[in-house]
C-alpha cells in the first residue's frame, strides 16, 4: 500500500495493466495497535485505514483503468480500554518449542487446563499436521511478557474470526458530489460528567467531488429534548492526511436529573438541509447537584 502511494500515473498502470489479479497489503491498524505505546490509537486508526483505502481505490479506479476492488481483513480483533487484570491472564505451560500468542497457542500438546479448548490442527487442515492450537474460550488472554496489553487478536471470538467482505464495483465516468461527514471517533457509550470533550474526524477531504458543509451537534433526550449546548463545525479541511482532519468539540450538559435507563443521543445535523447526519446512542450517568444537597 505504502509503495502504491508513491507511484505516479504510469507507475501505477504498469502495476495493474494485463494483471488478472493485484493483492494490496494495508497494515494501518495492527501496526499500531500490536504496539504499547500506540495501542489506544487503535479506533483512530480504523477510521483512517477506511479513508486511506477509500482515497486509494479512487485512484486506481481513475488512474489505472481498474473498476473492480474486494476489500477484506485477515482478522479482527478484541479491544479492552481498561487495563488487563492479572486475574484475566491464564497462565500457561506449553513447551518451550512452542509458539505462544496473546489469544492463541500452537504447540505439539493439546492444553486441558480450565478456560482453554485446544483443537487439532490435522483435522481443522485437513492434513497430517500433529500440532494442536489452544485458545482462551473468554475474552481472557494467555500470560506474555511484551507488547500491547488491551489490543488482541488471533484468538476464537466472534469479533476476531468474522471479517467484512466488501464488493466494490467503480462505475466508469460517473462522479456524483456529496457533503463532507463527520464521524464520533471517541468510543463513548456513557457521559459522566456535565462538561465532555469528544473527538471526531471529517471522512474525506474536501476535492471536486466532496463539498464543503456545516453542522450542528449537540445531545438529546428520547423525547428529542435538547440537554446540551449546540456546537458548530464546518467541514472544510482539504488535508489528505486523516489526523490533521480530526477535531474535538466541547458539550456542556444542562444540571438536572437524567434517568439512566433511557437512552440519549449525540446527533449532528447538516445545516444546509437540516439532514440528520449522525446519530450516537449514550447512558448519562451524571450526578444531580441535589445528590450532593445543594440546589439546582
Amino acid at each position: 500500500f505504502d509503495d502504491l502511494k508513491l507511484m505516479k500515473k504510469m507507475e501505477l498502470r504498469e502495476v495493474f495493466t494485463g494483471m488478472d489479479i493485484v493483492y494490496v497489503y494495508h497494515n494501518q491498524i495492527d501496526a499500531r495497535g500490536d504496539k504499547l505505546n500506540t495501542e489506544n490509537e487503535v479506533f483512530t486508526a480504523c477510521y483512517e485505514a477506511v479513508d486511506e483505502v477509500f482515497t486509494m481505490i479512487k485512484r486506481i479506479s481513475t488512474n489505472a483503468n481498474t473498476l473492480h476492488f474486494i476489500v477484506t481483513s485477515d482478522h479482527g480483533f478484541i479491544y479492552k480500554r481498561d487495563k488487563i487484570k492479572e486475574t484475566d491472564k491464564i497462565i500457561h505451560v506449553a513447551d518451550k518449542d512452542a509458539f505462544i500468542n496473546r489469544r492463541f497457542i500452537v504447540a505439539q500438546d493439546s492444553m486441558e487446563d480450565d478456560g482453554i479448548a485446544s483443537y487439532a490442527m490435522d483435522k481443522i487442515l485437513g492434513n497430517k499436521d500433529t500440532k494442536w492450537v489452544s485458545v482462551p474460550v473468554s475474552s481472557n488472554v494467555f500470560k506474555v511478557t511484551g507488547g500491547g496489553q488491551n489490543f488482541v487478536h488471533g484468538g476464537s471470538s466472534p469479533q476476531e474470526m468474522i471479517v467484512p467482505v466488501i464488493n466494490v464495483k467503480v462505475e466508469k465516468g460517473h462522479a456524483d458530489t456529496r457533503p463532507a461527514q463527520i464521524v464520533l471517533v471517541s468510543m463513548v457509550q456513557k457521559i459522566t460528567n456535565l462538561i465532555s470533550s469528544l473527538d471526531f474526524i471529517q471522512s474525506e477531504p474536501i476535492s471536486d467531488v466532496i463539498k464543503e458543509t456545516s453542522y450542528k451537534v449537540f445531545f438529546i433526550s428520547e423525547d428529542n429534548e435538547k440537554i446540551s449546548n449546540e456546537c458548530i463545525y464546518i467541514a472544510d479541511k482539504k488535508d489528505e492526511d486523516p489526523s490533521k482532519r480530526i477535531f474535538r468539540l466541547k458539550f456542556n450538559f444542562k444540571n438536572k436529573q437524567y434517568d439512566k435507563s433511557k437512552q440519549y443521543y449525540l446527533v449532528a445535523y447538516d445545516e444546509k438541509n437540516d439532514v440528520e447526519a449522525l446519530r450516537h446512542g449514550v447512558v448519562m450517568d451524571i450526578a444531580f447537584a441535589d445528590d450532593f444537597g445543594f440546589s439546582s
